[in-house]
């Protein structure tokens, strides 16, 4: 009888902790959030907030549901600060707005320039937030404008700013896709700066923003991710050209594949594709002088020829290997080069690799690291294989008549 009787008492005290659905959300309750803008106007924050159409999320693109509205809805509200402007938001919209499923975060180049530290602390402190969405800058545009446009193939614009990143970064070596806590981690660390991939509106932004733009084969707005955002502490300072971020994408090893074209001896050039690359970022400070070492290993195939060149000569493909390794080479020297010249901010990390393998004498330049910085050596060692041709071995415009 005893046994039975503490069975029972310890049944009823797992009841009373169990937690069972009392936090419970509805969906039919919540407005599902995909992406943020901001934009700072009268010393006040602009929100542009997209939130999904629960009614037309689930229908394909061109079809179902009668074509009665968009996928998304972006709702504006100016504060003085975001989180007020969050809560605002509530006197214009019937659902309570949830933000677990941010895609990305998109600041002006205007307020980029004054500093995100401010905006920033709301996206990492809020509990329902999770900090793996991407930051993007706008360079030559609102936010808002990129927060109202409308995209052919995904239904969601952040989305499809989201995978167009990454897509996009895994591909093409100027391109980088940088997440709020990657930004957030950097800004901490000393001897490393921030970086943001910019964007760019293409066409005119107002026709965008209706449905007017999915249904044409050459929609009149579309947007395009160009160049990458220059930080110094949490200021934008400047901007890397394609070139440049190449660069920095090579030595920050985030280089996973590209192509670059190289010259041929008879004219014409190849086009090299690289398919793997890895970086080695080492540095030291002998005798106060900083010295960074950049070793980058990459192999790659022919990925195009328009010259006439016999690849099946070995010396042929030593010689390209050799003209690819030059291109990168002058790759890094231009993205170090303008880190120098118009930002004077260390946003490769040269400081953070001095730390890690000389951090006797790091703590002896920390403290004026900018001024080192400006004057570090820097020394490169490229390696590249290229592993085959292609198809074919030999191209046939050497034999057209």
């Amino acid at each position: 009888m005893r046994r039975n009787v503490s069975v029972v008492c310890v049944l009823c005290l797992l009841l009373v902790l169990t937690t069972g659905c009392w936090s419970r959300r509805e969906l039919n309750e919540l407005a599902i959030v995909t992406g943020v803008g901001i934009d700072k106007i009268d010393n006040q924050y602009l929100l542009s907030i997209q939130v999904l159409n629960m009614g037309q999320g689930s229908e394909s693109p061109g079809g179902g549901g009668g074509g009665a509205s968009l996928p998304v809805t972006t709702q504006y509200m100016k504060a003085d600060s975001v989180f007020e402007g969050i809560r605002r938001l509530t006197t214009e919209l019937p659902r309570k707005l949830y933000f677990s499923h941010i895609r990305v975060l998109v600041f002006s180049e205007t307020l980029a320039r004054e500093g995100l530290r401010d905006i920033l602390d709301l996206f990492v402190r809020d509990h329902e937030i999770r900090p793996d969405f991407f930051l993007i800058v706008t360079k030559g545009v609102e936010a808002r404008e990129v927060m109202s446009q409308v995209v052919p193939i995904e239904q969601s614009p952040a989305n499809a700013l989201l995978k167009s990143l990454e897509i996009s970064e895994k591909n093409w070596s100027p391109t980088i896709a940088i997440t709020l806590d990657e930004f957030i981690t950097d800004l901490m660390k000393a001897g490393k700066e921030g970086v943001i991939t910019g964007l760019q509106l293409n066409g005119n932004p107002r026709h965008g923003q209706t449905d007017a733009n999915l249904k044409s084969v050459n929609p009149p707005s579309y947007f395009r991710f160009s160049s990458i955002g220059v930080f110094k502490n949490d200021k934008l300072v400047g901007w890397l050209n394609e070139d440049e971020s190449r660069g920095f994408s090579y030595i920050t090893n985030r280089v996973d594949a590209t192509v670059t074209d190289v010259p041929c001896d008879s004219g014409g050039r190849v086009t090299v594709e690289i398919l793997r690359s890895q970086t080695s970022l080492k540095g030291s400070a002998p005798r106060g002088e900083p010295v960074i070492t950049v070793e980058v290993h990459a192999e790659g195939n022919i990925g195009e020829v328009s010259c006439k060149e016999y690849l099946s000569k070995p010396e042929t493909i030593y010689a390209f290997e050799r003209r690819a390794e030059r291109k990168i080479e002058g790759y890094i020297q231009q993205a170090v080069r303008k880190a120098r010249q118009s930002s004077r901010s260390d946003i490769f990390g040269f400081g953070e690799a001095i730390r890690r393998y000389d951090p006797r004498n790091w703590n002896r330049l920390k403290d004026d690291w900018d001024r080192y910085f400006m004057s570090a050596k820097v020394e490169t060692r490229i390696d590249v294989k290229l592993r085959r041709t292609g198809k074919v071995g030999q191209s046939f415009i050497d034999k057209i008549k």
